[in-house]
Formats: structure tokens, C-alpha cells, sequence
């Protein structure tokens, strides 16, 4: 299932937005053109990684600084705690995220 989350225009590079789909939340990151799409919250606890700050291709948890690679979902320091990912697209002036 594809679903809109925003204007493209509204998804700066660098920029994490948060949003709710179903039962679960993801966020997006816009990286050098390239729009990522992961679980939206941090494995340690379950706080959200909408005000994670971005290193790289890496968030960090605000939290406690559990960190995950954007574009896998590894969390770099629990091996098991890895978040999921979703394919993200811009069409139509929109950030997509495919949920399924």
C-alpha cells in the first residue's frame, strides 16, 4: 500500500518527518536526494526518532544514542535491533511510502 506523507517541497535534505500510517509510525529522511523511510521508533525503548539528529547516513536516538544506519536500519549498537525499512518515492510533487 502506497501512501502520501507530504509536498516534496516540505522534506528538506537533512530533514526527518514523522508520520502515522495504520498502526505504525515511520519516519522519512531526505539525504542527498535520496528519500529513506524507516520504522519510526528506537528499539530501546520505543522513543521516537522524529528529533534524531542525523551524522551522515546515521540517526541517533535523542534518548539514550542508539544510532541506525538510515539506509539498512542496523542499529550500530545492538546488532538485534534492527529497525525496518520502507521503499519511499517522489511523484507528483509528493513523498511516498510503500507500507507494503
Amino acid at each position: 500500500m502506497k501512501v502520501k506523507v507530504c509536498k516534496a517541497t516540505e522534506l528538506a535534505n537533512g530533514q526527518v518527518r514523522s508520520v502515522r500510517i495504520l498502526a505504525q509510525t515511520v519516519i522519512v529522511v531526505r539525504l542527498d536526494g535520496q528519500i529513506y523511510g524507516l520504522e519510526g521508533n528506537c528499539k530501546h525503548m520505543k522513543a521516537s526518532l522524529a528529533s534524531g539528529e542525523i551524522d551522515g547516513s546515521v540517526i541517533k536516538c535523542t534518548m539514550h544514542g542508539w544510532r541506525y544506519d538510515l539506509l539498512t536500519g542496523q542499529c550500530l549498537n545492538e546488532s538485534w535491533a534492527k529497525l525496518k525499512t520502507y521503499d519511499t518515492f517522489e511523484a507528483d510533487g509528493f513523498v511516498w511510502v510503500d507500507v507494503i
